[in-house]
């Protein structure tokens, strides 16, 4: 295990945990996924949920390479953890934003209809609250921000694009 780990053994695993994290975040950001929901009523939401996308496309479309190089590479090794803390910023904003759609329509469930119609819309159009809002788009705001440095980088890296399975989905 130890000889794993000083041989980049555990580089891999993060590798990993970004590839399946990136998944699970594709799938929040499904057109009809409850992020898009809960965003939809606001006036930038959706266009925030489709850069955040549209960047997670373009730092995984280097993964394998980042991977492959990150054993000779001490900057690549860097540039993978600070991907991994962004997409993990990204997975936990997600993961607040589903439990607020979860809170909500459970608590919908337990009001009486004109309680529904004054305080939330229906769930296909959950409403965030203001405060919230805010708060979760700063976030947002700032993952994209650091996930666009971190794209920026690439080609200073010289990591090289690979559209096919990762090495790690091919074990």
């Amino acid at each position: 295990f130890f000889s794993d780990l000083r041989n980049g053994g555990w580089l891999s695993s993060w590798c990993a945990f970004i590839s399946s994290a990136l998944n699970v975040l594709f799938d929040r950001l499904a057109p009809e996924g409850d992020l898009i929901k809960m965003f939809r009523t606001r006036k930038n939401g959706v266009e925030l949920l489709e850069k955040l996308k549209s960047t997670l496309l373009g730092l995984q479309a280097v993964l394998s390479d980042a991977e492959n190089k990150q054993a000779s590479n001490q900057f690549v090794r860097e540039w993978l953890n600070g991907l991994r803390v962004a997409v993990d910023s990204a997975e936990n904003m997600s993961e607040q934003v589903n439990y607020e759609a979860l809170k909500l329509k459970v608590e919908g469930k337990h009001q009486n209809l004109a309680e529904k119609i004054l305080k939330h819309c229906r769930f296909r159009n959950v409403c965030l609250g203001n405060h919230y809002f805010l708060n979760i788009n700063e976030k947002l705001e700032k993952t994209i921000e650091t996930l666009v440095n971190l794209q920026n980088q690439i080609s200073d890296l010289d990591l090289q694009k690979h559209f096919g399975s990762t090495k790690q989905e091919t074990r």
